[in-house]
């Protein structure tokens, strides 16, 4: 797997996804890095975002157990599925 990706996909999570808001937090740059692999390959295998969505708001929702903000998620997941598929 090509790391420049994953680096690239785990400095999208905290910049642009960030939903326990730690983005500017010193030391929180590998907060979401544990996740860049799984979705690059959800990515890699699906025709549209709706898979990389719904594996985002699980994290957010469930995982993390925040309320979640469904538009931004589903944003972000459209924009990180165009730019890596």
């Amino acid at each position: 797997m090509n790391r420049r990706i994953l680096q690239k996909i785990n400095e999208l999570l905290l910049k642009e996804w960030d939903p326990i808001g730690v983005a500017e937090t010193p030391g929180a740059e590998d907060e979401y890095s544990q996740y860049a692999e799984f979705i690059h390959k959800i990515i890699q295998g699906s025709s549209s975002h709706r898979e990389l969505f719904a594996y985002l708001w699980e994290l957010e929702t469930e995982h993390m157990g925040l309320k979640g903000n469904r538009i931004k998620t589903e944003d972000f997941a459209k924009m990180l599925f165009h730019r890596f598929a």
